[in-house]
């Protein structure tokens, strides 16, 4: 049985390094449940989007997964069918900030993002001098808390799954969007035994 290099950036609760050092997660266990019943042993790395990306292009991983697709990544790689769609939101705890409307009003406040982190073209094109990056998520949600930022950009699942139950936070509701996610490979026939795995199921 072939072995697979595959790799995500860590965000958890969907592939992240619990506290015994195993690899857990509802996107890593569906990837590799996938690969496993398509033929491939995987072996997984979970590291920082700036480690593993250079790694997947380079050729030192097979797979990676958890991916946005762009024109550069459809010429260069393949892409599964649609993974699952990720829901962002823009959150603030400054409840009278919440209703803000339009993208380009986040221009007049301090934005917490996570730093090297495509979030999509609302997000993407606002100007440097709004944002403020952080490492990781919990960093932006610290950053919220702690008053260095009046929004954040964050993955609405992994908001729930790394938030303090005694914190509120407000998602701006106009301000919600959708990001589709894919698994990308190196090799279009493992793309598709991949599909064909999950068409199966």
């Amino acid at each position: 049985m072939r072995k697979l290099k595959i790799c995500a950036d860590p965000f958890p609760p969907y592939q992240y390094i619990d506290k015994d050092g195993c690899v857990k997660g509802r996107d890593y266990e569906l990837v590799a449940g996938r690969l496993h019943k398509a033929g491939y042993e995987t072996e997984v790395c979970i590291a920082p989007w700036n480690q593993i990306y250079p790694e997947f292009e380079s050729g030192q991983q097979d797979v990676l997964f958890q991916a946005q697709d762009s024109p550069e990544r459809l010429e260069k790689f393949y892409l599964s069918k649609k993974l699952r769609d990720a829901v962002t939101e823009v959150v603030t705890a400054d409840k009278t900030l919440k209703d803000i409307q339009n993208y380009s009003e986040l221009e007049n406040y301090r934005l917490g993002v996570i730093a090297d982190f495509a979030n999509g073209p609302e997000i993407d094109s606002l100007s440097a001098s709004c944002k403020v990056e952080f490492p990781d998520a919990a960093a932006v949600l610290k950053g919220i808390y702690d008053g260095e930022v009046d929004f954040g950009v964050l993955d609405q699942g992994v908001k729930e799954y790394l938030m303090s139950d005694n914190v509120t936070l407000y998602p701006a509701p106009a301000l919600t969007y959708y990001r589709p996610l894919y698994v990308m490979f190196r090799e279009e026939k493992v793309r598709d035994d991949f599909d064909a795995a999950g068409e199966q199921a």
